[in-house]
């Protein structure tokens, strides 16, 4: 082990973080009396301390990496924090050779997910045995096929719950199926991580005791079909926490299984209450050693359950729950922007009447403070206006084109990035400025575009399935009770004029697949007619999907690494549909063909699925953007990155009321709260996450912010500080 002078200088050599910190990161990082409370500004160096508070833990203080649990919002952010801490590590190694027996693999760091699911196995606790953890997809496919609210079909029930229904446009017409599945999906998962009271919820009566009958009925399909989703995970592991197994996970378990000393939360800000309830009971131990680091400001995740009112009550559920408060030091010092864009974004986020109510924002944060290098008397904040929406997509393209690159003030088009609410390819979001981009030769690089369904790669081997299974295209057949197609009947249609148009490219070598599909064709109808004692044949799509895939032209578009990794999310989702056992060819019964129940069932529960769902691209998650490609993305996504030069667009658009903010005032009468909490309307919470969200996209950039936008856009709406236009347009350099 080594001394804490020692420690700070070998971690400030240019073979390890090769800078100090300042005097508030090293008194957090050395902090060591109990609950720490951490308010972390953007750009203030959260992540590094939170390594280096692990490492002194590790290296100064001689903690055995068991006894840390380190946990992030996302594997990728897990993964980077990984590596800072073997990066580190090294360079202390180098310095003093006793630290080369610290382990970072015996660290438990990841998702809280991730780390509930290996603990629970590793412990083997008995009411998570032989469990098949759900993804998003696969709960989506649960609920479907086994919730019972999936066909209830009572009008006045869904019209209490219509902020849950997705695009429900005729509301004197009960939902589609897809639709009350994917709405019961957001109720059930509200239920558990808001920790719900479900027996309130009946004695209240009336719909609200009918969802808590659908949320009993669906929970025991679970254990009756062994699967568990990630909300009802926490919940597994909240209760593994009070039973035996769970006490030798908390207090140790002889020399392998030392005791849980040390719990470390990075953006806890997105908590949501099953969460805190689950941080509390691991920090209820002699130390209540808790280190919670995040920016209530930065929260944006109230649609996936997080609720910022965990980090702006951290005080009161420390003194509730572990009997005192913890230590709060604010990390007040941006090392990113230029001092105006740091004096814009801290104007912003306290102009609002909204964001200075008691109970919004962590109390006594002071402003962030300007600590970069950056400097220079130039319009480092800058309004882009036009009269018309319509022109400020080439506007921008203009701008960064003629401007940054021509005038070689950045050299690479990843240097700067377009930050929009949706990045959807769509007229309304991001298509227009893909256009203009393209008309000025700016290659794009945007994984939310929501086309994943729209590649000729993936339409192709879908309609190359359905053309195996369904000879004779009965999903033409497939109509609405009014007797026209159905919704998807159309799409399906487009997937096989693309695999006509690949066919027709001579580019390609495609001989093989259409090969195989014509002996697809006449080889099924014999299968069927020889499967004599059973009307299952020996094949399933999954492996259908297989076959297919080792065929050109899918071998050529495998070694192009955005086709690939669209090609592999094909595979993971008939994977999960493989998982119900659904996906096993049936001959009919007089063993002519497939089954209609069958193609029925394979038509409306899962190919509707994957074109109602808006799938994303997967992203690599090794590269944030690539060098020669100008980044869109959404403005979730830029969280916690930085950009030298940032445009944000799409400002006039309000953010309204949603499920998420609804629901969080509908069921706060059932919610076991350990602590009181503020209430407001759900239009202010809106407002609220509108603000918020707009701040982090304001405190990406280091030289240079562009506000993108017409008057209008900003005409009393909160992309300009205090709403107040005039003064905004005063008081910003306009190009």
């Amino acid at each position: 082990m080594i001394d804490l002078t020692t420690f700070h200088t070998c971690l400030a050599q240019p073979n390890a973080r090769g800078y100090d910190l300042d005097n508030k990161q090293k008194e957090a990082v050395e902090y060591s009396q109990g609950s720490l409370w951490l308010l972390a500004g953007p750009g203030s160096g959260k992540s590094e301390v939170l390594v280096t508070r692990t490492l002194k833990l590790l290296c100064v203080d001689n903690v055995k990496p068991r006894s840390i649990l380190l946990t992030t919002f996302t594997q990728k952010a897990a993964r980077n924090l990984e590596d800072r801490l073997a990066s580190y590590l090294a360079g202390l190694q180098k310095a003093d050779s006793s630290l080369l027996s610290v382990d970072l693999a015996d660290i438990r760091i990841g998702t809280l997910h991730s780390l509930c699911n290996d603990i629970l196995q590793e412990y083997r606790y008995e009411e998570y045995q032989n469990v098949r953890l759900l993804d998003q997809v696969e709960q989506d496919l649960f609920v479907y096929r086994y919730a019972s609210i999936a066909n209830y079909q009572d009008l006045n029930f869904w019209t209490q719950f219509a902020h849950t229904v997705p695009d429900w446009r005729s509301k004197d017409y009960c939902p589609g199926k897809w639709k009350r599945a994917k709405a019961a999906v957001t109720l059930f998962n509200h239920i558990v991580e808001d920790n719900i009271d479900v027996d309130k919820m009946l004695l209240a009566g009336g719909n609200w005791a009918t969802l808590a009958d659908f949320y009993q009925q669906y929970t025991q399909e679970l254990r009756n079909k062994y699967r568990c989703d990630f909300a009802h995970l926490q919940g597994c592991f909240l209760k593994f926490l009070t039973s035996a197994a769970g006490k030798r996970f908390l207090e140790g378990d002889g020399e392998n299984q030392p005791p849980l000393l040390y719990i470390l939360v990075d953006e806890y800000q997105d908590t949501n209450p099953i969460q805190e309830r689950i941080y509390l009971a691991l920090a209820n131990q002699t130390s209540h050693s808790i280190t919670v680091v995040g920016d209530d400001d930065q929260a944006l995740y109230r649609f996936r359950g997080g609720n910022v009112s965990c980090m702006v009550n951290f005080d009161k559920a420390c003194i509730v729950a572990l009997g005192k408060s913890p230590k709060k030091i604010q990390l007040d010092r941006n090392y990113r922007s230029h001092t105006n864009i740091v004096n814009f974004f801290n104007k912003y986020i306290t102009s609002f009447p909204e964001m200075i109510v008691p109970g919004v924002r962590a109390p006594e944060k002071n402003p962030v403070k300007a600590a970069s290098s950056i400097s220079g008397n130039y319009p480092a904040v800058s309004w882009l206006e036009r009269k018309k929406a319509g022109d400020l997509p080439n506007a921008v393209a203009g701008l960064i084109k003629d401007h940054l690159i021509g005038d070689g003030i950045i050299s690479d088009l990843s240097q700067c990035v377009l930050l929009l609410r949706s990045a959807k390819d769509s007229p309304k979001n991001a298509g227009p400025y893909i256009q203009a981009f393209q008309q000025h030769n700016i290659p794009v690089y945007n994984p939310r575009s929501k086309s994943f369904m729209e590649s000729e790669e993936v339409q192709c081997l879908l309609a190359a399935l359905v053309q195996v299974v369904d000879i004779k295209h009965t999903f033409k057949d497939c109509k609405d009770p009014k007797g026209e197609p159905l919704s998807w009947v159309k799409t399906i249609q487009e997937w096989f004029q693309t695999l006509y148009n690949v066919k027709q490219n001579l580019n390609y070598s495609t001989s093989e697949l259409f090969d195989y599909l014509n002996r697809s064709n006449l080889e099924l109808p014999k299968l069927c007619a020889s499967n004599k004692e059973s009307v299952f044949l020996n094949l399933n799509l999954l492996e259908i999907i297989y076959r297919i895939l080792a065929l050109e032209p899918f071998k050529t578009w495998k070694k192009d690494p955005v086709k690939n990794l669209r090609l592999s999310k094909v595979s993971r989702l008939f994977d999960g549909y493989h998982s119900f056992k659904l996906d096993g060819l049936r001959s009919n019964t007089d063993r002519t063909g497939i089954e209609p129940d069958f193609l029925n069932r394979f038509y409306t529960m899962f190919v509707s699925y994957l074109i109602d769902a808006r799938i994303d691209d997967d992203e690599d998650e090794e590269v944030i953007v690539p060098q020669g490609y100008l980044p869109i993305m959404t403005i979730h996504q830029s969280k916690g990155l930085e950009f030298p030069f940032v445009f944000v667009a799409q400002l006039g658009q309000k953010k309204e009321a949603g499920a998420a903010q609804i629901l969080e005032r509908d069921l706060e009468p059932f919610r076991q709260d350990i602590y009181s909490r503020s209430t407001r309307t759900p239009d202010l919470l809106a407002i609220e996450d509108d603000i918020r969200l707009l701040y982090v996209a304001y405190s990406r950039a280091q030289y240079g912010l562009i506000l993108v936008g017409t008057q209008d856009h900003i005409k009393n709406h909160v992309a300009a500080p205090s709403r107040n236009t005039t003064e905004f347009r005063r008081n910003t350099i306009l190009i």
